[in-house]
């Protein structure tokens, strides 16, 4: 067997936007690569009849398209330098149509302002969403030279951003202060744009009735600090008029479904267990939410890893009931819901779901299945069963060495911690092997059974590689995931635990090579251990939390997130969240330590690397930091290839200096 380089992700393919048509006879899907050359992902499209899987056109650098109808696809395009001047300085959009039966590929739209179409609607009309400031409207409804002077004001105004709300920016967005989520009707006929919302409301959710007639949406009118509940409406295409369907202002909304005429919601009060209290469903009706099922699990696919590239959809209709993921221990799986309120789990993947479609009355999955890339898969759910449809990755890891997750399970009165090990390539019990414990973000999330790259890199590199789920992690109900106020007490303990069981079960690993790493929690978490045990010989911290008090100003969640999760104020518990804060105990650090982190970082921003830095700098202790610039919180994920690679050789170097 061959090793996995550091680079082998160059190879790897990510699928993306898995859509069927409107009479589900095909799919059509969005296949990712990483270009180092061009330091970017370029994409192309395929349509599939769930056997037969054919490349129709490239889509360049996005993976955004729709079914226009069952023989065409919409997707934004920028064919030429003209083009993209177009998109980019005018501030334009362009959508091509690519015609199945002729293999035509034309120029369909092009709309006076950057837009996303959402859907075909009724009546020859597109649904339209878009990102705006109230000003921004007058770029569709200003004549040519009055919106070419709006634009050369715009340009002025680049150099300050006028706040006067939070967030003010958002991961991956910039900034986004005054900045509203809106929606249109376009006439495709008379080329009128009409917006259907007030300038200063924003939009959540969408979802379009089948009839194609009605548009279902939450959202609320913004306030300067933005709230986590919202209300509901529905907005008629033949009135033209909008009615309310929630107006109170006390409910997360995370889904919204329509189901048999009934509008079905998955969300939380947030009272029990705070922002990240898992979901029920609820039918929507007079404006009151009459409880469906008390469900209480996770809805959705949390199970991490760096092999991924762009969303799918995770819920759809299915044989009158609703189909949906939910992650369940260290895997996703396939649940339904009727209007009875049954839930029944349709189909347990032993792996990731990354998101579905039904192709002729069977469901289609794109999933993580056991150490494999993405692949899409046709699952029964009667025999409980599935086949592999495609072979998009059947190259990237032949003849190379992949190493089987091998489970160690911490058992307590209470709970019970889920963990793996990875073993090194060529493994010879006669010898010792450093180890590395990878911990993984959220702290909700999980990790699983499937591929992780920079995991397997480092078995392939001759490390043991350790990692598991402690308390704070999903996939165990909101009792196990709640550590509000007692971040690294409890979860700490769990992978402390977890470490010392691993070095007792495996003596091949040399106690005294043990690393840690980790990014966003797994970043604060690597700041607490090293403040807390000297049992590591080097760690790294990625995109890390080291101070609570500044990041609940400076994080575009922080406002919110900072006091749900230490459960106190950086003014009125100041000493509650100092203790929390890994900064307190830097003092104690003796491990050395590199830091990761990137500048457009919104969500863990990099003043937090900045502070703990400085102090370690001071004292004199071994540390470094390594800045990526114009890189967001999602880095290690979906950051340009060539920063990507930078970042894994970081950690690696970091870790090989330390080792014998």
């Amino acid at each position: 067997m061959e090793q996995i380089k550091i680079d082998s992700f160059l190879d790897f393919k990510y699928i993306s936007n898995l859509t069927s048509n409107p009479s589900q006879t095909q799919m059509a899907f969005a296949v990712g690569k990483a270009n180092l050359k061009k330091n970017e992902y370029n994409y192309d499209l395929f349509v599939s009849d769930g056997k037969r899987h054919t490349r129709i056109t490239t889509l360049k650098k996005g993976s955004h398209f729709i079914w226009e109808n069952d023989q065409t696809l919409l997707f934004p395009l920028a064919k030429n330098k003209s083009e993209e001047k177009k998109i980019k300085e005018d501030k334009r959009s362009i959508y091509y149509r690519y015609h199945l039966i002729d293999r035509k590929l034309e120029k369909a739209f092009e709309f006076d302002f950057p837009v996303t179409v959402e859907d075909q609607l009724d009546g020859n009309k597109l649904l339209l969403s878009a990102a705006l400031t109230a000003e921004q409207h007058r770029l569709y409804q200003d004549n040519k030279a009055d919106r070419k002077k709006f634009l050369d004001e715009q340009k002025k105004s680049s150099l300050y951003e006028d706040i006067n709300e939070i967030p003010f920016y958002f991961n991956g967005n910039g900034f986004t202060a005054n900045v509203r989520k809106q929606l249109f009707i376009f006439d495709i006929e008379t080329k009128v744009v009409a917006p259907i919302l007030d300038p200063n409301f924003s939009f959540n959710i969408i979802k379009v009735s089948d009839d194609k007639k009605h548009v279902f949406f939450t959202g609320t009118i913004a306030t300067p600090v933005k709230t986590l509940t919202s209300q509901a409406y529905v907005y008629h295409l033949d009135s033209k008029t909008i009615d309310t369907l929630y107006a109170e202002n006390d409910f997360a909304f995370r889904g919204l479904y329509l189901l048999k005429n009934k509008v079905i919601v998955s969300g939380s009060d947030m009272k029990d267990f705070g922002l990240n209290q898992n979901s029920d469903f609820y039918v929507l009706n007079h404006n009151k939410l009459e409880l469906l099922n008390l469900y209480g699990g996770s809805i959705g696919n949390s199970v991490g890893s760096d092999v991924r590239l762009g969303g799918n959809q995770s819920n759809l209709i299915f044989n009158d009931k609703l189909y949906f993921t939910s992650t369940v221990d260290d895997h996703v799986e396939l649940n339904s819901l009727d209007l009875n309120g049954e839930i029944k789990c349709e189909y347990p993947f032993n792996g990731s779901i990354d998101g579905f479609c039904i192709l002729n009355h069977q469901i289609y999955v794109v999933g993580l299945y056991r150490q494999k890339l993405q692949e899409i898969y046709m699952v029964d759910t009667e025999q409980k069963k599935q086949e592999q449809r495609t072979r998009i990755n059947q190259r990237a890891l032949k003849n190379l060495y992949v190493a089987k997750p091998r489970p160690v399970y911490v058992k307590h009165d209470t709970h019970i911690v889920k963990g793996w090990v990875l073993y090194p390539k060529d493994y010879d019990p006669a010898l010792k092997y450093p180890a590395i414990l990878d911990i993984h973000g959220g702290p909700k999330t999980v990790y699983g059974q499937v591929y992780y790259h920079e995991m397997q890199f480092w078995a392939n590199k001759g490390y043991f590689v350790c990692f598991a789920n402690p308390r704070g992690s999903d996939g165990k109900g909101d009792v196990f995931a709640d550590i509000r106020g007692k971040y690294g007490t409890m979860d700490y303990q769990d992978l402390m635990d977890f470490t010392d069981l691993v070095l007792k079960k495996t003596p091949s690993i040399d106690q005294n090579q043990v690393f840690v790493t980790g990014g966003s929690y797994g970043g604060f978490m690597t700041n607490w251990m090293v403040g807390h045990t000297h049992i590591f010989k080097a760690a790294v911290t990625q995109r890390s939390i080291a101070n609570w008090l500044s990041f609940h100003g400076t994080s575009d969640i922080g406002f919110y997130f900072s006091k749900d999760q230490t459960a106190g104020h950086p003014n009125l518990d100041t000493d509650l969240l100092w203790e929390q804060s890994p900064m307190k105990y830097a003092q104690n650090i003796q491990t050395p330590l590199l830091f990761i982190h990137s500048d457009k970082d919104y969500r863990c921003p990099i003043e937090q690397a900045m502070q703990l830095f400085t102090i370690l700098k001071q004292r004199g202790l071994d540390t470094k930091f390594v800045w990526f610039k114009e890189e967001t919180h999602e880095l290690s994920r979906s950051g340009k290839p060539q920063a990507r690679l930078k970042r894994l050789n970081e950690i690696t170097d970091w870790f090989e200096k330390y080792r014998k």
